[in-house]
Formats: C-alpha cells, structure tokens, sequence
C-alpha cells in the first residue's frame, strides 16, 4: 500500500464589506440544510472562519 500525499487550498473567503459577520451555512428559508446562525466579528484581523462550516469572510479593503 503506497502513501498518497493530500494538498490542503486555502479556503476561497468571501469578501466583505464590514468586520462583523453571520453564517448560517447556507440554509434557506427553513431548509434542513447548513448550521445554527452565528455571529462573527473580526475585529482588528483581516478575516473570520466560521467555527461551524469553516466559510472564510474576509474584509474588503
């Protein structure tokens, strides 16, 4: 059995205007999909992960 080596990417962030966030992870309009709603805020960082989906926001400049 051989080793396979994984590359890991960089989450793709989304870009934001402002430094407080929220992520539902996608549910919509009441669907079984995604995760409790969370609120987030960066303060003086450049970017947040959601600790639930792992979805990086990160601020526009």
């Amino acid at each position: 059995m051989t080793k396979k080596s994984i590359l890991l990417s960089e989450p793709v962030a989304e870009k934001v205007n402002t430094r407080s966030v929220s992520c539902d992870g996608g549910a919509k309009h009441g669907s079984a999909n995604g995760h409790p709603k969370v609120f987030m805020d960066m303060g003086q960082a450049d970017s947040v992960d959601c600790k639930y989906c792992g979805k990086r926001f990160a601020f526009k400049r």
